[in-house]
């Protein structure tokens, strides 16, 4: 069985079980009344767990899209997939809706009070459409409304 570890953990662990291992081996020395450094020559070898690099892909999320529409926004499920499928458990027996042409897919962006923005090329819209902020180099500048 494989569990993929992220390898800079992989790292610290073995390192850890290292140390473990010498102080065990230490322990047992004492008891036994032998050199320690014979037995861990003897034993340091063997305190090894091969690691096998491999891309892992990300994830596939639920393509299908909620029944509830927020505004002028479809929103997709992007529940995770169950392994071997391409929906989740939730839409695993309904079909899924072929692409509309007239829809066109946008990224979501949050401000810092947690509020969602879809992006339009680099206008920041809300769920009803309307602009609400612009993005230039990453950064979400939000339009202020004066009362005057």
């Amino acid at each position: 069985m494989q569990y993929p570890v992220v390898a800079e953990i992989w790292s610290l662990f073995e390192a850890s079980l290292l140390t473990q291992a010498k102080r065990l081996v230490e322990d047992i020395s004492k008891r036994e009344g032998k050199d320690p450094k014979e037995l861990w020559a003897l034993v340091r070898p063997q305190v090894h767990i091969g690691l096998l690099d491999i891309d892992i892909q990300e994830p596939k999320t639920c393509v299908h899209f909620l029944n509830s529409r927020e505004g002028a926004v479809r929103l997709r499920c992007r529940t995770p997939c169950v392994l071997g499928f391409d929906t989740c458990i939730n839409h695993a027996n309904i079909p899924i809706e072929p692409e509309d042409p007239t829809l066109k897919s946008v990224k979501r962006i949050k401000d810092s009070e947690g509020n969602t923005y879809y992006l339009d090329s680099n206008i920041a819209r809300d769920v009803n459409g309307t602009p609400k902020g612009v993005v230039e180099n990453g950064v979400l500048y939000l339009f202020v409304t004066s009362s005057a």
